[in-house]
């Protein structure tokens, strides 16, 4: 029997990406609502306003509908990741961060981790240290909520200077993403990984061995 993940509510949904931008209760509020209210939203026991909705999503960086329903309009913000990731991987980091815009302000995980880390790439490629250890920083504690081990590594990487390039072998390469996702018990990347080198071997792209 398939056991079905948990449903998040508006009061953990509201708490949790406050926990991840390292917002107070009273931040959040101001002098609109009280503390003492948001925690009773987040526990579930007081159903805000639409007016209050309006200003929790303002405050934590998102939308309304994220709050309410858990998931954006994703089509768009995922083709900006993708696209960014391309141009990034083809040495355009310029453009890269353009066609990554979109996705910069999702709060839905991981697409806005990924995207985030993406411009951090693009601005250590341009020069623009500081603005990307910025971003990292805020980055590193989504990613310590969700203790996602993988994507910590991928940010100590871009601190490094590390940019991504495209392989000899891409068929292979996400293969052995797959692997290490599959060991890391990280179904999502796993499953994406798998997608990906299935695409390209109907499209026919080999590797330098023709595997």
């Amino acid at each position: 029997m398939t056991r079905e993940e948990p449903t998040e509510t508006l009061g953990q949904r509201i708490r949790r990406i406050r926990k991840e931008r390292g917002l107070s209760m009273a931040k959040v509020g101001g002098k609109d609502f009280t503390r003492a209210f948001l925690s009773q939203v987040e526990l579930g026991k007081a159903q805000p306003s639409t007016r209050v909705l309006r200003l929790v999503a303002a405050r934590l960086g998102t939308e309304v509908e994220y709050l309410l329903e858990g998931r954006e309009a994703g089509i768009e913000r995922e083709l900006a990741l993708e696209k960014g990731r391309v141009l990034l991987a083809r040495g355009d980091p310029r453009r890269a961060l353009l066609a990554l815009r979109p996705a910069l302000e999702s709060r839905d995980w991981p697409l806005g981790t990924e995207a985030r880390l993406c411009q951090a790439q693009a601005m250590r490629a341009l020069g623009r240290i500081d603005d990307a250890t910025r971003v990292l920083d805020n980055e590193k504690k989504v990613i310590w909520v969700h203790r996602d081990r993988q994507r910590m590594e991928r940010v100590y990487a871009i601190e490094r200077g590390e940019q991504p390039t495209i392989p000899d072998d891409p068929v292979q390469a996400h293969l052995e993403l797959a692997d290490r996702a599959q060991r890391q018990a990280n179904g999502p990347d796993e499953l994406e990984h798998y997608r990906a080198a299935r695409v390209l071997l109907e499209a026919g792209v080999t590797g330098p061995r023709g595997t």
